[in-house]
């Protein structure tokens, strides 16, 4: 067979699999929409764990008329104009990419505004139809992956697992962007079984505050054994990195130019029997972004247990620098993401051991001080 340029058809399927390659991933890019429209309430309902459908409603700031046609086109988005704006975009979407995917990969999205938009599967207008409603928008998403027969079937035969992990995500959104943003979220999860039984999975008041999330998910019973975490230390930027920057306003020769970090959040006492038996509540941020941080889980954790032998601690950590240290642009879902000065960060977590031999007792406060009393490096 000869070369030749697949069609857009095609195209667009293929590509679709790589944005949302599972329930979680929908569901968090619909959340994320919510968010970035200013939502303080966000209500996801799942029907027969989202087997059925999946349903999102926020009272956020809708999508006005003009856009209609454009809005779940691939690639549309109104957060950035060109490619450098990657390095300043503050929002959780950027992409232009969710809500065309879902749309090839279901039998369509009906996000209603005032207007019920019914769109197929190029993320074209198939109906359009008036309805009332409050401000806000409602997306239904129905027969997720049925496009794709082998999807769909691993999908029918975990579907409790894959929503579990769902509700593991929609945690993390819970724990700190919808305690940040928009001055407070209130974010409402159920679901609706086969037989029409709804169950409410969780239920944030929408206080802005990471404890108030923690509350609303376990209980009071989570804070035992539990302490902010709250650091601040400079990154001091690489020279290699710094001539691939260019010069930067204000530096001098000779002299460093560092970044500013911030880590926030809470986390177990650094202390026998303060842990967890599993490292099943933990969740990263950066800038409030949740992602898959990898190595510095690794990190922590094995600082951890050297004081904690036998568990694994709770742990909350929004890492907080400028957008420029990042990469948020590494994956269509966006859960990877680069930091510059990850592995000079492992590196510091794991200096315990003259620590351990010198004091005597140890609390986190002590810990971490010790740990970002090192200088990081940032690297390219």
């Amino acid at each position: 067979m000869s070369i030749r340029a697949i069609d857009a058809h095609s195209i667009h399927r293929i590509t679709s699999g790589q944005v949302v390659i599972d329930l979680q991933i929908a569901v968090k890019e619909l959340v994320e929409n919510s968010l970035d429209a200013g939502a303080t309430n966000i209500e996801v309902r799942f029907q027969n764990y989202g087997l059925k459908a999946i349903e999102i409603t926020d009272n956020g700031s809708g999508i006005a008329p003009k856009d209609y046609e454009s809005i779940a086109l691939r690639h549309y988005t109104s957060k950035l104009s060109s490619f450098e704006d990657l390095s300043r975009v503050l929002t959780f979407g950027f992409r232009g990419e969710a809500l065309s995917s879902l749309c090839a990969l279901s039998d369509g999205a009906q996000p209603p505004m005032g207007t019920v938009l019914e769109m197929d599967r190029n993320g074209k207008v198939r109906h359009k139809n008036k309805v009332a409603r409050q401000r806000g928008t409602t997306v239904t998403v129905t027969n997720l992956f049925k496009p794709l027969p082998v999807r769909r079937k691993e999908f029918e035969r975990n579907t409790k697992r894959e929503f579990q992990k769902a509700l593991n995500l929609l945690h993390a959104y819970a724990l700190v962007p919808c305690a940040r943003e928009n001055k407070g979220v209130r974010l409402t999860v159920s679901n609706q079984t086969e037989a029409g039984r709804k169950i409410i999975q969780f239920k944030t008041d929408g206080t802005p505050s990471v404890r108030a999330s923690v509350l609303a998910l376990w209980g009071s019973k989570a804070f035992e054994n539990i302490v902010e975490l709250d650091l601040s230390f400079d990154v001091e930027t690489e020279k290699s990195v710094q001539r691939r920057q260019g010069p930067t306003s204000g530096q001098v020769n000779d002299i460093s130019i560092v970044t500013p970090v911030k880590v926030q959040g809470l986390i177990s006492k650094f202390a026998v029997g303060a842990g967890r038996t599993s490292a099943d509540r933990q969740y990263f941020f950066v800038n409030g972004r949740p992602y898959n941080p990898g190595k510095v889980q690794k990190a922590i954790n094995e600082v951890y247990r050297t004081f904690n032998a036998n568990q694994s601690p709770f742990v909350i950590a929004d890492f907080i620098l400028p957008t420029h240290a990042c990469d948020i642009n590494v994956s269509p879902d966006k859960r990877t993401i680069f930091l510059h000065s990850e592995n000079n960060l492992v590196q510091a977590l794991k200096v315990h051991d003259h620590t351990i031999t010198c004091c005597g007792r140890f609390t986190a406060h002590t810990a971490w001080t010790y740990i970002n009393a090192r200088t990081l490096t940032i690297i390219g």
